[in-house]
């Protein structure tokens, strides 16, 4: 009989964790977006060697210098497409990120709370689901659940010093690295709050976060590195989706099913405190954590998944220090048979069409359509210089590396003066255009006209009326316009679009 109710209880841990894997098994929606960068960043640094330390893909801010904080993964995401394709890659992602989830969950779960573990657990992979295309965020969760996993499950342990090995490798791999020694910091601060002076005075403890930050030191721009997820933002001149708060999105109409996700993981991490508020002061740690990655949660998106791993083992340890059970066989099986029923309406889409998530499906889905618009510009014999928006540019680096581009979607590799003073009012003011598209001698645009943001609208409707610019080719996202003048009258002739 026990036998059977842990099994069951252990199938619907197990559930929980296939259910992540399948809903980070979607179409490769970061195409037109950051993965071509990296893929190419790390194509440069497996065949030279070295780190690319400046701009390098712009012809208007080339030699501008940054901190390239995510060069392994981008070199991972290389390697990666390299032997396995971006397919290949779509399958690893879903493991990684099944793993990450699994991680979270082991790190508190036990028999005995196995229907809270459900509960906590379809809200946090709702939430998480938000962050789960290829980028190298992916390793951050791997690195962020191991973490919790060590400290919440195996503090005692040896395993407790591969904690500075994996943040050597995070610090160089993603800009989430950060939360390592956030990590270790709220659990000494909770270890003194449990055992007293002597966590606080503890040799083993000084160790570990002294070894934390030398690990964070080794990277190629050393204490600037270590310092950068703090001084970024001082040359961040543009404001991308990933960073807006679900507020702002929301007059968007942006899918709320993550966010409403979201505020259910916080409701439920505020309930387990108030059910175990005889130990919160034992827990002080776990409250930290949830304030904080709620906060980054309420600023930033992109932010989502760090609220979403770091609940999962706070709210399983107070539920289980506080001696709530709800132990009933049929209620397990039901429980299951839900997260059944989940995984059939993921695998046939319906979560999707429901959750109103345009472009995303199931499957090891790569788009094809977008090589449409580089063959055509080959074929047609166009050359640049190009101006191009932001939301395309890493796409351009990526499959067109013969035309640096005007800019890409690191804003942190422009200065923040050209982002405001050029690039956008070039959109927004017609005669900036003119003078700036002078001075650059542009001779091609090619945009992705779905930009959502107001100086691209602005920019597309007055450029596609513009007798000096001929439309030559539009598909459902791109649209390539040459200047009319004598030496592209040969291409306007034969593929200009009325």
């Amino acid at each position: 009989m026990v036998n059977r109710e842990r099994m069951l209880s252990l199938t619907s841990a197990l559930a929980l964790v296939v259910l992540m894997g399948l809903l980070s098994v979607h179409t490769l929606t970061s195409i037109y977006q950051d993965i071509g960068r990296h893929i190419t960043v790390g194509r440069i640094i497996w065949e030279t060697g070295s780190i690319p330390h400046t701009n390098l893909f712009s012809y208007t801010n080339r030699d501008f210098p940054f901190v390239n904080h995510h060069w392994l993964g981008g070199l991972l995401l290389y390697l990666g497409e390299r032997f396995i394709g971006l397919a290949g890659l779509i399958a690893v992602k879903a493991g990684l990120v099944a793993c990450a989830f699994g991680l979270a969950l082991a790190a508190a779960w036990r028999p005995r709370i196995a229907l809270p573990a459900v509960v906590i657990g379809l809200a946090s992979l709702f939430t998480l689901v938000e962050r789960t295309d290829v980028r190298p965020e992916i390793f951050s969760f791997v690195f962020l659940a191991w973490f919790l996993f060590i400290l919440y499950r195996k503090p005692h342990s040896r395993l407790l010093w591969t904690l500075p090995l994996v943040q050597l490798i995070w610090v160089n791999t993603h800009i989430y690295f950060f939360m390592g020694p956030v990590l270790v910091l709220a659990w000494w601060f909770g270890e003194i709050m449990r055992s007293g002076r002597s966590a606080l005075s503890g040799r083993r403890h000084w160790l570990l976060f002294c070894f934390l930050v030398a690990a964070t030191l080794v990277n190629p721009a050393g204490y600037h590195g270590a310092l950068y997820p703090l001084t970024m933002w001082g040359n961040y001149g543009y404001s991308i989706v990933e960073n807006q708060t679900p507020f702002f999105l929301r007059a968007f109409n942006y899918p709320v099913m993550t966010t409403v996700a979201m505020f259910i993981v916080i409701g439920l991490s505020v309930l387990s405190f108030m059910i175990n508020r005889r130990h919160f002061r034992q827990n002080i740690d776990g409250a930290l954590l949830i304030l904080l990655t709620a906060g980054f949660s309420f600023a930033m998106i992109r932010n989502f998944p760090l609220l979403a791993l770091v609940a999962i083992p706070v709210f399983l340890r107070n539920i289980d220090e506080s001696g709530w059970r709800i132990r009933s066989r049929s209620a397990t099986v039901l429980s299951i048979v839900v997260l059944g029923l989940i995984g059939a309406s993921i695998v046939t889409n319906q979560i999707y069409d429901q959750a109103h998530i345009s472009g995303r499906k199931f499957g090891f889905i790569v788009p094809t359509g977008f090589q449409q618009p580089i063959d055509f510009y080959h074929t047609a014999g166009i050359h640049g210089p190009l101006f191009n928006n932001f939301d395309v540019g890493s796409f351009l680096i990526w499959k067109l590396p013969e035309e640096p581009v005007f800019i890409d979607g690191r804003p942190e590799a422009y200065p923040a003066d050209f982002i405001q003073n050029v690039y956008i009012k070039m959109q927004e003011d017609a005669e900036e255009w003119h003078a700036q598209s002078e001075r650059y001698g542009i001779n091609a645009i090619f945009w992705n006209y779905n930009d959502i943001t107001p100086w691209s609208q602005v920019f597309v409707k007055r450029i596609i009326r513009d007798p000096k610019w001929i439309t030559v080719y539009r598909d459902n996202s791109i649209m390539i316009l040459v200047k009319n003048i004598p030496q592209n009258a040969p291409i306007i002739a034969k593929y200009r679009l009325k």
